[in-house]
């Protein structure tokens, strides 16, 4: 797998980095267990009333229990991602499940 990266997450061939604050932190594509998007509706106030924004997440399961956000615009970079995390590691669960 190439290394690709946004501003806040990057891949590489033995897995992710991501955003916390101003560090990266590095995980193995062996420690998630799952992944899936996330969008919540975000209202926002404008001078003409109010608007209703989507916004878009990475969600990440790992082993030790930890559940991991990560901002990512837009829902295509989201969809995209969750395809380069299946294709690493077929272990990782793609999707939402409780």
């Amino acid at each position: 797998m190439n290394s690709s990266s946004n501003k806040k997450i990057r891949f590489s061939d033995n897995g992710i980095a991501y955003r916390k604050g101003f560090k990266w932190v590095d995980m193995p594509f062996t420690e998630i267990v799952q992944a899936y998007m996330r969008v919540e509706e975000v209202k926002g106030k404008m001078c003409c009333g109010v608007a209703n924004f989507d916004m878009h997440f990475l969600m990440l399961k790992t082993k030790a229990g930890e559940l991991i956000k990560i901002g990512v615009l837009p829902c295509d970079q989201v969809k995209e991602m969750l395809e380069k995390l299946r294709a690493a590691n077929a272990q990782i669960e793609i999707g939402y499940k409780k």
